[in-house]
Order: structure tokens, then sequence, then C-alpha cells
């Protein structure tokens, strides 16, 4: 608690959700408008969710506002798909036109194009939060990220590159860095958030997980092996319709159950890692608390999966909204804040959405 400000001037903090109405109905039209544009509307259907998804984010009793634009988020892709994404295509296009895609200096130019992309891919996730939180306004106070987006991506980057040489180990201590990264650059208004932690605590759970992986990995190349050797063994049984079929069925069931084992071992390791980020980061005094579960995150994972595949993908906004409510009435905030003394923020000066999060396709809120 800051003691200079006394206690009777600060405020505790109450998360909520109000559900969003309309979610099916702004679903149908904005799908209708993305056909009927042949995909352009898709800046202006995405900010239609958001602002229905942030009002529903109630802070003591008070929505959240987003202030962002379609045209803002159409302006930032054309930006990068002229800078970025056009002249890469030209190049890698006119490289294997001159030297023949298996030549050497074609597969090494398209390796650099990866590792360019690779390192691209941090900037998009750091710049994409900064545009949202800079659009994101609650009582007329907004949000900001004052960091470097290069910093980030370099260690997004080089951590990235350790994960398959360290067989993953890694994963616990390059979440804790960029989410570090990530919160301690986060501002509302002129007061800043902060997230201490130490990646040691997660290591124990995250030991678990390895070996469980590894027993599923081992699991499915044993039944694949099995499937592969009864057909070496005896290949005359490779002739019947049916036997392909089984063969098909085996290894398709052989993939399911692996992915559904692994799903389940990451879902309750990511529940515990999202509960412990929450637990250290802080607020003028107020500390953040999760209490997402495994469970929990199968379930809508699952549900949201099988509402996108019954509507073809067209009630993907519905499907957000319930992600987002997950989390919402799993997160809480403990002890009190100095809500009068905040005050607005520096502006960034942003005036364009964030194109390489569209580019690539993963900036779904």
């Amino acid at each position: 608690m800051d003691a200079t400000t006394p206690e009777s001037s600060r405020s505790s903090l109450n998360l909520t959700w109000l559900h969003p109405i309309g979610l099916i109905g702004l679903s149908l039209v904005n799908f209708l408008l993305k056909v009927g544009t042949l995909g352009l509307y898709s800046f202006w259907a995405k900010t239609e969710v958001r602002k229905r998804i942030w009002s529903a984010v109630r802070l003591n009793g008070e929505p959240l506002t987003y202030t962002g634009t379609g045209k803002e988020l159409f302006v930032g892709f054309l930006m990068i798909f002229g800078m970025v994404l056009f002249p890469a295509f030209l190049l890698t296009l006119g490289v294997l036109i001159m030297f023949g895609p298996e030549s050497g200096l074609s597969m090494l130019f398209q390796a650099a194009i990866y590792l360019v992309f690779a390192f691209l891919w941090g900037i998009a996730l750091y710049r994409a939060q900064r545009y949202r939180l800079s659009r994101t306004v609650w009582r007329g106070i907004r949000g900001s990220l004052t960091g470097s987006d290069m910093a980030y991506a370099w260690t997004f980057f080089w951590t990235g590159i350790l994960i398959p040489l360290t067989l993953g180990w890694i994963i616990p201590w390059r979440s804790t860095k960029l989410q570090s990264m990530m919160v301690n650059d986060t501002w509302f208004g002129d007061r800043p958030f902060t997230f201490q932690a130490d990646a040691k605590p997660l290591y124990k759970r995250f030991a678990v997980a390895w070996i469980a992986i590894a027993m599923i990995a081992a699991l499915a190349f044993v039944l694949l092996g099995g499937i592969i050797g009864l057909n070496v063994i005896n290949p005359e049984l490779e002739q019947t319709q049916n036997r392909r079929l089984l063969n098909a069925l085996a290894v398709l069931f052989t993939f399911a159950l692996a992915y559904l084992l692994y799903a389940i071992v990451s879902a309750w390791y990511r529940a515990h890692q999202t509960n412990y980020f929450a637990g250290h980061t802080h607020f003028e005094g107020a500390n953040f608390r999760g209490s997402l579960t495994a469970r929990g995150l199968i379930w809508i994972a699952v549900t949201n999966f099988l509402i996108m595949v019954g509507s073809v993908g067209l009630l993907a906004p519905v499907v957000m909204a319930r992600s987002a409510r997950y989390f919402v009435e799993n997160i809480a905030i403990d002890g009190t804040v100095p809500l009068a003394s905040v005050s607005q923020g520096a502006d960034q000066g942003m005036t364009r959405g964030e194109g390489l999060a569209q580019a690539f396709d993963f900036d779904a809120f």
C-alpha cells in the first residue's frame, strides 16, 4: 500500500461480466457483410465484436470501452501488406525463379525469411497489445504499453529458438520473462502495473507435464508402430478395402487419443501458470488472483470447438465472448487502489491498428 495515500481515499476493485446481448445477430450480420465485401468488412466486424466484449467487462459495475475503429485496423493491415508481406513475396518468388527451388541459395534465403518472420511475430504480439490497450478506456482513462517492441521481439525470438534445443525446458522461464516484460510495460493512466515472479515454482508442475507428454508421445509411436508393423508382417492384409479403412481409423484414433491426452495435460499446466502469473501481478497496492482450472479450460475449449464446427465458423463472436467470460469470472482483484488520484497518461499517438497481427491472423481480440 502507498503510505502517502490515506486508506479512506482508496477503493476496492470488483471485476465482473455482464453478458452482451445480440451476439448471434451480430455474428450473422458480420458474416453476410464479409461475404458481400469479399472479406474487406472483417476489420469493421472485428471492431464491433471487440466493442461488445469490452463493454461486457465491468470494473466496479462500469464497463470498459473500446474506442478503436475498423478503419485503423484496415490502414494498419494495408501498410504491413505493402511494406512487408508483398515485398517478401516478390523477393522469394524472384529468388526461386532465378536460382530454382532446389538450390542451396534458395533454401538459405527461405530460411532467412522464416527467421525474419519469427522475429516479426514478437513485434506483432507486442504492438497488437499496445494498440488494444491504447483503445481501452475505463472512466475516461485509457491504458497504454510504453516499452520497446524490439526488446520484446528479440527476447521472444532467441528464447523461441532455444525451445527445441532445450527440449522445451526453457518454456517456464521464457513465459515468465515475456510476461514480466509485457506487464511491467503496461499502464492504466499514469499508474503502472507491476509483475515480479520467479519461474522456479512453475518447474515442478512443468516437469510432471513434460514427462506425461513424453509418455503420450511414446504411446502414440508404439501404437503407430504396431499398425505399420502389422502391415509389414502381413502385406496381403493391405489388399482389402476394409483393411485400408481399419488402418485409417486406427491411425486417426491414435492421433485423436494422443491429442486429447495432450490437451488435458496442457490445460492442467496452463491453468496453474495463469493463476501463478495473476497472483504476481499488482496495481497500486491491489493484487490479482486467478482461479482457473484444467476442467474449466478443457470445457471452454471443447464446447467452443463444437460451436465453431456446428456453425461453420459463423458464431465466432459467441466463442470469443465465452472465452473472455471464463477468464473474467476467474480473475479477482484483492486490495484497494487510489482511483481518485489516477489521471490520464500520455497519448501514444497511435493512428492505425497493428497490421502485423492482422497479417499473422492471431489478433482475435
